[in-house]
């Protein structure tokens, strides 16, 4: 890589769009001390940031022109695309940075990819795994693809951001994020569930939520990382408590909850995912051999009792 050393420039970096998540970004910066430039469409949305110490930019080229990192937080890819768009950018894009935090699809990423580079700058595709409010956690996690060099070169700055700052390869990338939210959301979607249950039960409904998660908190945090444990062993063996006896007390659980009224279609869906997986033949190994049951790219044939 080819781009100036920071101390050449006037500032560290330059945050391009400030909704929710930019401005959490360029705040997360400036506590750490960093030299900030700024961009944004709507002017007044910035007056904090400025009087932090922030210094705002009326165009992209200015902003970019400023840093030799440029983080992109826009709406969508559309926007995206209209501010590279703009006057000057393209020029100013040289031997710059680009890391987007946008969300887009792969396919659009790596247009943007094609086009920074041809500019002759460098892009960074970004995939925080926090909301705004635990922006430059030091637990949180981003995932990044692109320009391997450029996210080592970059790679303090961006854990200014997440204290976990991870770079994969494209198709890598993409696919982790997709299996981590779709099991981060099911696992947000399941609480919402029982604490929505738990007032068909009369249970109260402002201490129930915390109770919930703290008498949880330890049984799933021990119960996921011996599926790990056994994931990477091949280990199934059903020691602890067999998937058939899962099954049957699932039964239970959601027999009671069906006798309440509960509406439970993710409770639902985890005892089918138990029924099947004692049909397979699963009934004796141990709960993390559900894995085999999603694995099936069949549906399961259930055999008649006739």
């Amino acid at each position: 890589m080819h781009e100036q050393n920071a101390a050449s420039f006037d500032f560290e970096v330059s945050v391009v769009g400030l909704g929710a998540m930019g401005t959490i970004m360029a705040q997360a910066f400036l506590k750490q001390g960093k030299r900030v430039a700024l961009y944004n469409r709507s002017p007044g949305k910035v007056t904090a940031l400025v009087a932090a110490g922030a210094h705002l930019y009326d165009s992209v080229e200015a902003a970019l022109d400023a840093s030799p990192v440029a983080v992109f937080v826009l709406l969508d890819h559309q926007a995206t695309l209209e501010v590279l768009g703009m006057a000057g950018v393209t020029r100013a894009l040289a031997k710059r940075t680009i890391v987007d935090y946008t969300t887009s699809a792969e396919e659009e990423s790596r247009e943007l990819q094609a086009l920074i580079s041809q500019a002759g700058g460098h892009y960074l595709k970004g995939m925080i795994v926090a909301y705004p409010r635990n922006v430059g956690h030091r637990e949180s996690h981003c995932i990044h693809t692109g320009d391997r060099e450029a996210f080592e070169q970059h790679r303090a700055l961006l854990e200014v951001l997440a204290g976990h700052a991870s770079f994969l390869p494209w198709e890598e990338a993409f696919a982790f994020a997709t299996v981590l939210h779709a099991h981060a959301f099911a696992a947000m979607v399941t609480f919402f569930e029982a604490v929505a249950a738990s007032a068909r039960f009369g249970l109260c409904s402002t201490a129930t939520p915390r109770r919930l998660l703290d008498t949880s908190r330890f049984f799933i945090a021990d119960a996921l990382e011996e599926a790990v444990r056994r994931l990477e062993t091949g280990d199934f063996a059903g020691d602890q408590a067999r998937f058939d006896v899962h099954a049957g007390a699932f039964a239970y659980i959601a027999q009671s909850l069906q006798a309440q009224g509960a509406w439970t279609p993710v409770f639902d869906a985890v005892c089918q995912v138990a029924q099947r997986g004692v049909l397979m033949g699963y009934g004796d190994q141990d709960i993390a051999a559900a894995t085999q049951v999603f694995a099936t790219s069949a549906p399961l044939q259930e055999q008649s009792s006739n």
